[in-house]
């Protein structure tokens, strides 16, 4: 009992001393806590029992334990699931499609009817001579009863001339279409056929080719379409396939551009010009043999005085045969011309020959019209309207194809290797260095920015020639067109011209250099006569003396080409002349000074 005791003591001791050997990490709560209170006096341990007869314990000896380099691993990669690839749509190959129009015939139809304007003279039997046809015919076709009495400037119809070609019309033509086919205008065309550019074609419809058409055939035009492939095989197996690295996606390539043929088109309006009334040439007879001055007078609706007046005749009359006496003036119908009228173009939109036209002014063939002028249209003409004409539009350049990608290749995979391991080496102590003295920077003489002086202003001076002649280009037009009788500069009299002296027809409109403000018109000028001074933009004035008539008045805003009066002989001249000046002032201070008027026309 007593032994046992013993031994029942000596484990409790030894599990006491091992507790107090071991070191726990005290748990730290999340909540305040209080100091705990002073411990109480330790509990008296009795000494431990030793047997005498039981050897000490020995402690087990630690096997040691032997180190080695790890081996290196090499991380495996992760094998994806297989990936299905989804439904892909069908493919799609690109055609050609190609599609004729303006594929209808030529066939002949019967050409326009000859023209013959009565002139002074004519009999039916000559002018069915001129036309080839019979007496009988040419009075027929023109609704004409004995005795057939003609008129100068009347236009009779004379028989069809010679065959010509026609287009039959097909389903979808379109006459600026046809044009291009036969290589002509579509104005042309609706001249041809007596017919509007913009009325509707009906199919079927014969239109008269004018001449000179050149024969292209029809217009091909060629698109790209887009359409499913044709299955050509069973649907391959789903085989499973793994993702690639990824890789930047490829753009598609562009599509050729579609090459159209009928290039695009626009219509212009030419000819626009009105037509007004106005003064035409006199009334004119050649005398005959017999003939006495009231039977000439009432050939020409005029009175016998009025008659002998007009030609200076006195008592008795005596007339000649041959003789060629001015009758009253009469009244007839101008175009009023545009800019970029020509001769040719007025005499088409009034169906007139160029050789009428220029006769009836006076004129020679293809002689310029400049805006402004009234051309007197001939007897006979018919006003067609305003010339519409169709002209090619720029085509914008295509863009450039853009650069296709460059191929993308992966970058190469190399498995890790991770580096062995050494063991960090002992540290030394640091050696302490002294830090160098420290040196402090000597400052920099402060520099102050100076402030830099305001340049003069530069001086006025008279400007050059060249100078003048860049301020003034594309500013002014011409107020009238003639010959130059008179230039700029000083005269061998000792007199100076501040402007041009430019002579022209009495009554010829005159019309403003430029746009500006009307800061004269009278005729209170000694030697001008009726005078009017427009100011213009910029320190410009113009000036416009001997004018017969002053269609404007005082602080009246004008615009460019606006007729300011008419051309006459008022002041110190005896011929109708246009005296016009250009005066130029550089500064608002500065008076202006007159320049030579050729400096900043156009040539």
């Amino acid at each position: 009992m007593t032994l046992s005791l013993t031994r029942t003591a000596l484990f409790l001791l030894a599990g006491t001393a091992l507790t107090a050997c071991t070191t726990v990490e005290p748990v730290r709560p999340n909540f305040p806590t209080r100091p705990n209170p002073a411990p109480s006096q330790p509990l008296p341990v009795p000494p431990p029992v030793v047997r005498q007869d039981e050897p000490p314990m020995q402690p087990r000896p630690i096997p040691p334990v032997e180190s080695s380099q790890l081996p290196s691993i090499t991380p495996s990669r992760p094998v994806p699931p297989p990936v299905r690839p989804a439904p892909q749509p069908p493919a799609m190959v690109t055609q050609t499609v190609t599609k004729t129009t303006v594929a209808g015939k030529v066939v002949d139809t019967a050409g326009p009817a000859k023209d013959y304007t009565v002139k002074p003279g004519d009999n039916l039997d000559a002018i069915a001579r001129t036309l080839g046809t019979t007496r009988k015919q040419i009075s027929d076709d023109n609704d004409l009863k004995p005795p057939y009495a003609l008129r100068p400037g009347q236009v009779l119809k004379g028989p069809r001339s010679t065959p010509a070609k026609a287009y039959v019309v097909g389903q979808g033509d379109t006459l600026f279409a046809i044009a291009r086919r036969f290589s002509v205008s579509a104005a042309a065309i609706a001249e041809a056929n007596d017919r509007d550019v913009e009325a509707p074609l009906s199919t079927g419809q014969r239109l008269t080719l004018p001449e000179g058409f050149k024969d292209k055939g029809p217009t091909v035009v060629r698109t790209q379409v887009s359409v499913p492939a044709r299955d050509n095989g069973p649907t391959p197996s789903v085989t499973p396939t793994y993702p690639e690295p990824a890789r930047p996606a490829e753009r598609p390539r562009p599509a050729p551009p579609v090459v159209d043929d009928e290039p695009a088109t626009t219509v212009r309006t030419r000819v626009t010009g009105k037509v007004i009334e106005t003064a035409g040439p006199p009334k004119t007879y050649k005398v005959k043999s017999g003939d006495n001055l009231d039977a000439i007078a009432r050939s020409l609706d005029t009175t016998r005085k009025d008659l002998a007046d007009d030609n200076k005749l006195k008592s008795p009359y005596a007339l000649q045969p041959g003789q060629v006496l001015k009758g009253p003036e009469t009244k007839v119908k101008a175009y009023v011309a545009g800019q970029g009228d020509t001769q040719a173009l007025i005499a088409k939109r009034f169906g007139v020959t160029q050789r009428a036209l220029a006769e009836a002014n006076g004129v020679k063939i293809g002689a310029p019209v400049r805006a402004g002028r009234q051309v007197i249209l001939p007897s006979g003409y018919r006003d067609r309207g305003p010339i519409r004409e169709e002209v090619a539009a720029p085509r914008p350049k295509p863009a450039p194809p853009p650069t296709p990608p460059a191929p993308y290749n992966p970058p190469a995979t190399t498995p890790y290797n991770p580096p062995p391991y050494n063991p960090p080496p002992v540290a030394q102590p640091p050696v302490i260095t002294p830090p160098p003295p420290v040196v402090r920077p000597t400052p920099a003489p402060v520099v102050r920015p100076t402030t830099p002086s305001t340049p003069a202003p530069p001086t006025s001076g008279s400007p050059t020639d060249a100078q003048i002649s860049s301020f003034g280009r594309g500013r002014f037009i011409w107020p009238l067109r003639g010959d130059v009788v008179s230039d700029f500069g000083p005269k061998g009299t000792g007199q100076r011209n501040d402007g041009l002296n430019i002579r022209t027809s009495a009554g010829e409109p005159v019309r403003a250099a430029a746009a500006g403000d009307v800061v004269y018109a009278g005729d209170q000028v000694p030697g001008f006569g009726n005078l009017v001074l427009i100011k213009h933009a910029d320190g410009w004035v113009t000036a416009y003396g001997h004018l017969s008539r002053v269609d404007v008045k005082m602080q009246q805003k004008i615009t460019q080409g606006q007729q300011i009066g008419q051309a006459g002989s008022t002041g110190g001249v005896t011929e109708p002349q246009l005296h016009f000046e250009v005066r130029y002032a550089p500064t608002p201070q500065d008076r202006a000074r007159p320049i030579d008027p050729k400096l900043v026309l156009p040539k």
